[in-house]
This record gives C-alpha cells, sequence and structure tokens, in this order.
C-alpha cells in the first residue's frame, strides 16, 4: 500500500492549497521495474530501478502551470516547494483560449485487484534461468534475443476540489524472444503478458515455437505477388490494427481538427464491417484494469463501436474544454480497449479450412499511417507468417506488407474467433504506464491488399 507518511505529507499540502484557494491536481506515480534483456544467446542488460515521482498542475483562470518532483518525499516543505513552482509557472503561462475543466477526485477509490507480490518482487535470476531453458531446448544453433519487462506501479491523485483520493497498484509484465536462423534468417518470436509471476511459463514459450521451426527449417519460403488474398490476421495483428484505428479515429481531437478518418461521420453511422464492436472496458481482466485516469474522473464501460457503428469519441479534458465537451475518462495512459470476439472456432485454420489460399500473418510490424484522413495504415508481416492451404501450413512465406484501409480490412472480415486473448501494448520506456487489449485470437479478412514482398524473410 501507499506509504502511510507519503500520504499524510500530500494530504496536508492538498488541504492548505484548498484552503488558500489554489486549484491544483498532485499525482504521485512510483514504480519498481526490472528490466532483462537477451542478445546472442546470452544476457546483454539486467536493471532496475525504483522511482518516485510527483506530478502537480495549478490552474489560474486560463492559466497552467506543471512541476514535476523525483526523488523521496519526507517532508512537508519539499512539497510546499513544488506546488509554489507549478504556482510560478501558472503565473508566467501564456493563457489558454478556453477555460479549463478542473480536475475532481470524483469519488474515493482504492485498487490492486491486479497486484501479485511475487512478480513485483522477482528474481532477475529466475528470468535468466527461463531464458537458458528455453536457449537450450530449443537448440543452441539458432541466435535467440529478446527483452523481459515486469514491474510495479502505484498512483496516487488528489485535487483542490474536494477530500477524496483515488489510489491504484498493480503489477504487469511483457516477455519476448525472438529465435533467428543464423543462415537463413527467418525469425521466430513469442510473447507471453500478465498481472501474476505465474502467467508466465517455459512450456507455453518452448511449444509454440517448437511446432513452427519444423515448418521453417523444411520448407521454402513462399513469395506472396502483390494482389488481394484472404488473410489471418493473428492476435498481435489484429490489437495494432484495431489500436491504431481506435487511436487515429476515435480520439475527439483528431475528430474535431478535422483530421482521423472518421471526420465525415456521424455518431450512429455505420464506419466498420457489421461484425466489429470495440469498446474501452477498464474491468476487463485481460486488461490492465485501470478505474479512474489522471484528472480524477471514474472509468466505466465506454463503447466505440457497435455492429459497425459509431458509437462515441474520447475526449480528453482539454479537448473537452476547448471544444464543449464533456470529458469522458480518457486522461489516462492506461486505456483497455477491447474488441468483441465473435463464432468462429478456437482453431484459425479450421476456420480456413474451405477457403483455399489464404496468408496468416500473425503480427504486423513498422506500423505507420500513410493517410490518416483516409484511415490507411501499413505493417510488415516479418516474425511467424506462414502460407496456409485448404486449412494446413505448407511454408513460412517471405516478409509482406499489408497497406490497406481500416474500412476495407475490417469491413470485410469473414470469420471472428469465439476466443480472446490478452496483447501487451506497453512501452518500455518512459514512466511505467502498462496498457493491454483484449482482442479476439485470429480475425479472417478477405480482400486484403499486401502492396509488397520481399525476396527473403
Amino acid at each position: 500500500m501507499l506509504d502511510a507518511n507519503i500520504r499524510k505529507i500530500l494530504m496536508q499540502v492538498r488541504d492548505e492549497a484548498a484552503e488558500s484557494g489554489i486549484q491544483a491536481t498532485l499525482q504521485l506515480h512510483h514504480e519498481k521495474s526490472h528490466l532483462m534483456r537477451i542478445g546472442n544467446n546470452s544476457v546483454s542488460l539486467n536493471t532496475s530501478e525504483d522511482l518516485l515521482r510527483l506530478d502537480m498542475e495549478v490552474t489560474e483562470g486560463r492559466k497552467q502551470g506543471s512541476q514535476t518532483y523525483l526523488g523521496a518525499i519526507n517532508d512537508v516543505d519539499t512539497v510546499r516547494g513544488i506546488l509554489n513552482a507549478a504556482r510560478e509557472k501558472a503565473r508566467m503561462a501564456s493563457p489558454k483560449t478556453y477555460d479549463p475543466i478542473l480536475d475532481e477526485v470524483e469519488t474515493s477509490i482504492s485498487e490492486d485487484s491486479q497486484f501479485d507480490l511475487d512478480l513485483a518482487d522477482i528474481d532477475p535470476g529466475m528470468k535468466v534461468e527461463a531464458y537458458r531453458n528455453i536457449i537450450e531446448r530449443l537448440g543452441g544453433q539458432y541466435n535467440f534475443s529478446g527483452s523481459w519487462s515486469s514491474g510495479l506501479m502505484q498512483v496516487y491523485l488528489l485535487t483542490t476540489a474536494n477530500r477524496n483520493e483515488a489510489y491504484h497498484r498493480g503489477t504487469d509484465q511483457i516477455f519476448s524472444i525472438v529465435l533467428k536462423h543464423p543462415q537463413a534468417k527467418w525469425e521466430l518470436t513469442h510473447n507471453q503478458t500478465g498481472w501474476r509471476a505465474s502467467d508466465f511459463t517455459v512450456d507455453k514459450t518452448i511449444d509454440t515455437l517448437s511446432k513452427l521451426i519444423p515448418v521453417f527449417e523444411d520448407n521454402d519460403g513462399f513469395k506472396a505477388e502483390p494482389g488481394e488474398y484472404t488473410v489471418i490476421f493473428g492476435p498481435s495483428a489484429v490489437a495494432e490494427i484495431i489500436g491504431m484505428a481506435v487511436y487515429t479515429g476515435l480520439a475527439g481531437r483528431s475528430w474535431e481538427e478535422k483530421q482521423s478518418w472518421t471526420t465525415k461521420y456521424k455518431i450512429g453511422e455505420k464506419i466498420l464491417g457489421d461484425k466489429i464492436s470495440v469498446v474501452d472496458d477498464p474491468k476487463n481482466p485481460q486488461t490492465f484494469m485501470f478505474g479512474f485516469d489522471m484528472c480524477g474522473r471514474r472509468r466505466n464501460i465506454f463503447p466505440l463501436v457497435e455492429d459497425g457503428e459509431l458509437m462515441n469519441l474520447m475526449y480528453d479534458s482539454a479537448t473537452a474544454a476547448k471544444y464543449g465537451k464533456k470529458p469522458t475518462g480518457h486522461d489516462t495512459g492506461s486505456p483497455s480497449i477491447v474488441m468483441d470476439t465473435g463464432f468462429g472456432p478456437a482453431d484459425p485454420l479450421e476456420a480456413v479450412k474451405d477457403m483455399g489460399r489464404v496468408l496468416y500473418i500473425p503480427a504486423l510490424h513498422y506500423m505507420n499511417i500513410p493517410s490518416r484522413s483516409k484511415g490507411i495504415f501499413t505493417g510488415s508481416s516479418r516474425f511467424n507468417a506462414v502460407l496456409v492451404e485448404d486449412g494446413k501450413i505448407v511454408s513460412p512465406i517471405f516478409s509482406s506488407r499489408v497497406t490497406d484501409s481500416f474500412g476495407n480490412v475490417l469491413g470485410n472480415v469473414k470469420v471472428i474467433s469465439s476466443v480472446s486473448e490478452s496483447v501487451n501494448e506497453s512501452n518500455t520506456y518512459g514512466r511505467r504506464a502498462p496498457v493491454a487489449m483484449s482482442v479476439p485470437s485470429y480475425v479472417v479478412s478477405e480482400g486484403v491488399k499486401i502492396t509488397d514482398s520481399a525476396d527473403s524473410f
């Protein structure tokens, strides 16, 4: 739990500021993180950090100022100094063109349902042993690399609007490994995620890669000539596509500024296929559940797309204030995007057994968006991609580039898996802010545009 002395100090300064008529937000962020990297079959990085940050923001009319402090909090004077620095910045700031919406912790909340002490205090030696075990069992003749980030995050939020408190504590991890053939250059990868130490097992990775190795060892690569294909997108690819579609199309700011691919649509109009439904659900256990945003608003289930129709746009506090809308609880670094499952069989090969030649692309890499206004995205298959014929894997495929629109790929969906998977989308740079999406384990789309294919892996 939060250190009692730190809590007492922050509450005292909050109360003093409120009594003085100061409008302020105090956000404490504590992380205990460990990161290990593997390169050339051995540990290349093994680092830990335990960091405490205090962010303060002061609002004076249309002016705002903020100050961040990194270090120990042992006395009231330190926190008062941070508050005074934020006040001084507010006085010197240029006024905004709108009246900011003041932060307010809507209701007191304390949550730690996704906290695991074993993961928070994981022994780096356990990670070393896990990588060693995987490398030895899969074969030291390959080149292995990867990374494994794990840790604890605490957030404590106060505002001078009232005496409510918001507290969150959780643990998270993302494990990855890449197996590369030293001569043929093909690469296989596997990821694991979760908030418990027990969510990771060596056998998951070994079982997955062991099934793929013979396919790549025993068969030549298939070059997909430019054209339209039926494609099985695996969970990571689905998460990348849905995540980018949401970010570039369903954010209130880009919609208001006429930059998003949904700008021409209104609420209730069809933007994707009938089978596509997406929500932001902070209660979904396959995401890293976060019950409030950094402005103090309680986060609830928020429909975004239902049966292909645009239901809502996400408005952070600043955008809502600027355009006269209501904030939707999206001043957060940990959204919980969930795509509904469908009725397809658990096995994707079973789903396409009558579809002839199909490309199976588990993940997309180097994702980008050539045309935001048209919703055109691009990404490369790179890892684990295979050719499927009549429901059977027949060979690996060379690195193939998908360049298509959200409207086409998510508008021509043939089958959606009935099974969901958690896909970790966390950034290991900057402060710890775990993000995970819940998506179907596969989606089959027809008429997907392959615009380029390499002559190798």
